[in-house]
């Protein structure tokens, strides 16, 4: 038992890498088809397809490009070989893009290759500094820049700290979290009860009533309002502590 314990133990230890790890797959070429094209053509040209389409958006922030999926090689017949590349589904940042190659032959189109690749893009995004509390006022020294990836998520974050010295969280905010359009929001400038002036716009001529508060309104949000001359609720967008504004 001890021997066959020793044999076994010297067999896993002196054992080729490439088998232990998985071999690369080599594509060896043919009689019929000589030529062969290897996977590091396809991510070299899958890059350059890559960097043009960036250019072209004028996209200047930091990136990086990892393949995920690409074939091990291509077998080709003789001939001067070229690339026709594209980006059919658009560029995902930090998601898989698909890179089609297009491999031509003395210009004919041989055959495509399918290629997915992952971009990562960076920038300097406003984070914040220490814990900050719902509905708490940011300061410049609540926040600062920092480089984070951009995920693609559904919001905006925010590249000057004075794009959010002022505003206030929705809810809290840990240190070192992006700040983002969806966890900010301006304060709240107009207090339930509070005179306000409306305003509205008729026929080119801006015509304004006074009017009360019938909740609590931030900056660009709507409210409910009550002309207090004609005693009707309206729906009007604060525009700052002291006027809000209805369609007319």
């Amino acid at each position: 038992m001890k021997m066959l314990i020793r044999i076994l133990l010297t067999l896993l230890f002196f054992m080729p890498l490439s088998m232990s790890e998985g071999a690369p797959v080599v594509v060896q070429p043919t009689e019929q088809l000589p030529q062969v094209v290897l996977r590091e053509n396809f991510i070299q040209q899958a890059e350059k397809c890559i960097k043009e389409a960036l250019l072209e958006a004028g996209e200047t922030r930091r990136y990086t490009i990892e393949s995920v999926i690409v074939p091990a090689g291509l077998r080709l017949p003789l001939g001067e070989i070229t690339y026709a590349g594209s980006i059919p589904n658009g560029i995902r940042f930090a998601r898989g893009t698909q890179v089609n190659l297009d491999v031509l032959v003395n210009g004919k189109k041989y055959s495509t290759v399918r290629c997915s690749m992952r971009i990562r893009v960076y920038d300097n995004m406003v984070v914040a500094t220490r814990q900050l509390r719902q509905e708490q006022v940011i300061t410049a020294a609540d926040v600062r820049l920092e480089e984070r990836e951009d995920t693609g998520a559904n919001w905006k974050y925010f590249t000057d700290v004075n794009q959010v010295v002022g505003l206030v969280p929705v809810k809290g905010i840990g240190q070192g979290k992006i700040l983002n359009s969806n966890i900010i929001q301006y304060p709240i400038c107009i207090l339930h009860g509070t005179k306000v002036n409306i305003k509205a716009e008729v026929n080119g001529i801006m015509v304004t009533a006074e009017g009360v508060a019938m909740e609590n309104g931030r900056k660009n949000r709507y409210i409910n309002v009550k002309n207090t001359t004609s005693g009707r609720i309206l729906r009007a967008k604060v525009i700052d502590e002291n006027n809000v504004e209805v369609a007319a």
